[in-house]
């Protein structure tokens, strides 16, 4: 036992957490504040802020929520508790198999329902179990052999405090205020014996350091929670990197450790890397396949269609669009005025046709065959060039127009201007693009195009587009070769790239073993630094979540500690407010009950109040004691443990004498009568000594309801009674004299059936007041043993002359009674009313002066 503390030592359980709770953590403060000002656990929504302050205050948030200032020490008196009183339990169905419509009306001191095996007895105590989530309740079933199992359902009348009430219950397990009630059965005999068992109901303020420790367990399953999703999330980049790059042990172990500027100096943030992993890819698969010879004739392919398009694109950049322009409006121009000069000088010629392009180039061919003549010497000016006649002087006129028409500056002028023309247009029709055009069509409709597929296609058009207007005289839009010179650089660099891959492959053909182990490294190294960009922000989110994670699980530690101060706490306050009061109980249970002697050990794990019991040599009682022991010790532990806070609702016995012999029966009896004195106490019972037992001892007090359940019409059928068969004295002669009343206001036959009647109680009187009073109750009917203790209550000298008259007067009796058959003669006398009244007389006077002679 712990020792006795004064009560100017004794310590507030509110105050003791407070001044805990002002030297820890502000969330810590915050959930001992809502406890202490609610006196009930934290709700979901007061865990979830109790945990928004842990991560503000821990930093992991911006902080957001107001300073947790630090706790005053209040004092405060627990609540009363209103009593709780059954007053009915009605409309039953659905239970098990019993008949419904039963129902009870427990008496306010004690009710007893008395009943046999299997008469349903179990079925009405099953729902109190239910209503009041006892220790052995179970779920409660229906009838099994019923085709249609019914609904489950129930009245139950109740009073709390001085309000009257009704609960439907429909199968519901553990409901307020039934809760309060304690209910002992045989099944929880091991619970009181052996278990380390918990309190069923302590002081509010004792209960204070569970919602504590349920508030700080509610933040830890948060962090516990918090850290399993943040640890729990797979990234899958592990699968993303080769195995065989320098990186990869770096990304396997990717976690709080992880040095992310080391990681991220790995990287490879080129926008070009793609394209660079490609050609590797194709180095790598050329060595791989021994055809080098065949990728240098692609890439040779490759080389002579990129010098080509760069060359097309770089004529086309260079190409002077205005002076092109500039150059065919001068043309069209001198064009313009030739022909005009043409009709105006041969308008009097009479041509067999304007003059045109077609005369013009017959006057050039004959003006080049005179000059072919005049270098051979052999030309005659007096002749005709074609037809070889003599000319005359119309025909020389003509001829001389002709020598005037050919050496015309204009002709000269224009003849120039083509030439320009020529100058600034030949570049670009003469462009080579064959190869160009073939290989474009070749990659239209695939999806590996090249990365220059694009501008290769755009130099293509571009050409088609400038020659055809260069043919066709047009105007050539200024806007037209804006994309060229890009395109020209694009097609140089992949040029030069084409060109570097050719040397590498063109080295890699004399070495390609060593080159194709180096290009596999490469590339691996290459492919990793790539996927290190692309997948950075995954990666530095995961490396958070770990550190975060880490942090999460270092400041949960010392929670643990936390939880058993609050233990250590509770453990001192349940001490004084719990555990030395339970032992006092315990003993005086112990000694009514007489109950083995042990010792209580008090517990206490996680903040609750437990109790233990051991033997010498700490053995568990069950382990030496006998049944009925166990049995007794049990009770003593579920009374004490009932009479703990003081006992406000009813306390429920479900067949609490098995196993009991009849001394420890009667003093369970009385123990249960003398709780219904100021409890309401319901007993389950098929033990008729237990019952007649406490009926008799209730007798004085009248505190009492007696119920029979039978199985006559149902299983659980329900009758009020005044007590199993069991006949004292007093309710005999009650009855003698009512029917002697009853046979004084009756005539003829009705009169002459109560007479017999009388004289039936009178014999039955006989032999109670000889069991009880003559003998001393030493032999007893319902009582195997024979009471020797009571032997020297027997008065020898008054026995002869009661024995006289109950003997006679008994012997009487026997003649008028039904029971026992009689001669002829004597059927035809009927006893009389007088004669009653007088033999009933005389048996009282006996009785007198008996219980008062001397023993």
């Amino acid at each position: 036992m712990t020792d006795v503390v004064t009560p100017q030592q004794r310590l507030d359980p509110r105050g003791l957490l407070s001044e805990w709770a002002n030297s820890s953590d502000e969330w810590v403060r915050h959930i001992v504040r809502q406890v202490l000002n609610g006196g009930v656990p934290l709700g979901s929504d007061e865990e979830a802020q109790a945990y928004n302050l842990f991560r503000q205050e821990k930093a992991f948030d911006i902080r957001e929520l107001p300073t947790e200032e630090l706790l005053a020490t209040v004092e405060r008196e627990d609540e009363a508790i209103e009593p709780l009183t059954l007053t009915s339990l009605s409309a039953v169905t659905g239970v098990n198999a019993l008949v419904e419509g039963g129902g009870i009306e427990p008496h306010e001191g004690l009710t007893i329902l008395f009943g046999e095996n299997g008469t349903g007895k179990t079925g009405y105590s099953r729902i109190f179990k239910a209503l009041a989530a006892s220790r052995t309740a179970d779920v409660v079933l229906g009838n099994i052999d019923a085709a249609t199992p019914r609904d489950q359902s129930a009245l139950v009348g109740y009073t709390l405090g001085s309000e009257s009430k009704t609960y439907a219950w429909t199968g519901q397990q553990g409901v307020a205020p039934f809760t309060r009630m304690s209910i002992f059965d045989s099944p929880s005999v091991s619970f009181h014996v052996d278990d380390d068992l918990e309190y069923v109901y302590v002081p509010a303020a004792l209960a204070l350091f569970n919602h504590v420790i349920a508030g700080i367990k509610s933040v830890q399953d948060k962090i516990d929670q918090a850290v399993q999703e943040l640890r729990s999330g797979s990234t899958g980049i592990v699968s993303r990197f080769p195995r065989a790059a320098t990186v990869y042990p770096l990304i396997e172990t990717l976690g709080a450790a992880t040095d992310l500027e080391q990681l991220k100096s790995a990287a490879d943030p080129d926008p070009n890397v793609d394209a660079r992993i490609a050609t590797l890819r194709r180095t790598v698969a050329a060595l791989e396949a021994d055809t080098i010879s065949a990728e240098i004739k692609l890439q040779q392919r490759v080389e002579r269609i990129l010098t080509q398009a760069s060359t097309a694109a770089a004529e086309i950049a260079a190409f002077d669009v205005a002076a092109y322009n500039r150059e065919l409006a001068t043309l069209t121009g001198l064009d313009e005025d030739y022909r005009t000069f043409r009709v105006a000088l041969f308008a009097a010629a009479d041509l067999p046709a304007d003059p045109d392009d077609t005369w013009s180039a017959f006057l050039e061919s004959g003006e080049a065959y005179q000059a072919h003549l005049s270098a051979l010497g052999a030309h005659d000016a007096d002749r005709c060039l074609y037809c070889r006649q003599p000319l005359g002087e119309a025909a020389r006129a003509l001829i001389g127009k002709y020598s005037e028409y050919l050496e015309d500056k204009i002709t000269t002028e224009i003849a120039a201007s083509r030439t320009r023309l020529r100058a600034l247009t030949d570049p670009v029709t003469s462009i080579q693009t064959s190869d160009v055009a073939t290989f474009v069509n070749e990659y239209a409709d695939t999806d590996d195009k090249p990365t220059f597929h694009v501008e290769l296609d755009r130099i293509l058009s571009l050409i088609v587009e400038l020659i055809d207007d260069i043919r066709s005289a047009s105007n050539i839009e200024p806007t037209l070769t804006e994309c060229a010179k890009a395109d020209s650089e694009a097609l140089s660099a992949a040029l030069v790239t084409v060109t570097q891959a050719l040397g590498d492959l063109r080295k890699q053909a004399a070495t390609r073993a060593e080159t194709l182990a180096e290009k596999k490294k490469e590339l691996v190294e290459l492919e990793a630094a790539a996927e290190l960009t692309k997948s950075w922000t995954v990666i530095e989110s995961h490396v958070h979540d770990a550190k975060q994670a880490d942090r999460l699980t270092l400041l949960a530690k010392p929670m643990s500690s936390q939880l058993r101060s609050v233990t250590v706490l509770a453990k001192t306050a349940s001490d004084q407010m719990i555990n030395e009061s339970f032992d006092t109980l315990f003993n005086e249970e112990c000694g009514a009950l007489r109950a083995p002697e042990l010792q209580v050990e008090f517990v206490g794990r996680q903040g609750r109040a437990q109790r233990r019991k051991v033997l010498s040599g700490k053995h568990r009682p069950s382990k030496v004691l006998s049944e009925g022991e166990q049995k007794v010790l049990a009770i003593a532990d579920f009374l004490a443990e009932a009479r703990l806070t003081g006992i406000t609702a009813p306390v429920i016995f479900d067949d609490p004498v098995s196993s009991l012999d009849h001394r420890r029966i009667n003093e369970v009896a009385q123990r249960i009568a003398s709780l219904a004195e100021t409890t309401q106490v319901v007993v389950f019972t098929h033990d008729i000594f237990f019952a007649t037992t406490l009926l008799t001892l209730m007798e004085a007090s009248k505190r009492c309801s007696y119920f029979q359940i039978s199985d006559e019409d149902g299983k659980g059928q329900i009758t009020r009674a005044t007590g199993p068969r069991w006949d004292s004295l007093n309710n005999i002669k009650k009855n003698i004299n009512e029917t002697i009343q009853a046979a004084k206001s009756q005539q003829g036959d009705a009169r002459a059936a109560l007479v017999r009647t009388g004289y039936d109680w009178i014999r039955a009187w006989c032999e109670v007041f000889t069991e009880t009073e003559l003998l001393q109750g030493v032999t007893q009917r319902y009582q195997p043993n024979v009471r020797m203790t009571n032997l020297p209550k027997i008065k020898p000298g008054a026995l002869p002359a009661a024995i006289e008259t109950v003997n006679s007067i008994f012997e009487e009796a026997c003649r008028y009674i039904d029971g026992h058959s009689q001669p002829l003669p004597s059927l035809s006398v009927s006893p009389t009313l007088a004669g009653l009244e007088e033999h009933w007389s005389e048996l009282t006077k006996a009785r007198t002066s008996y219980n008062s002679a001397a023993e």
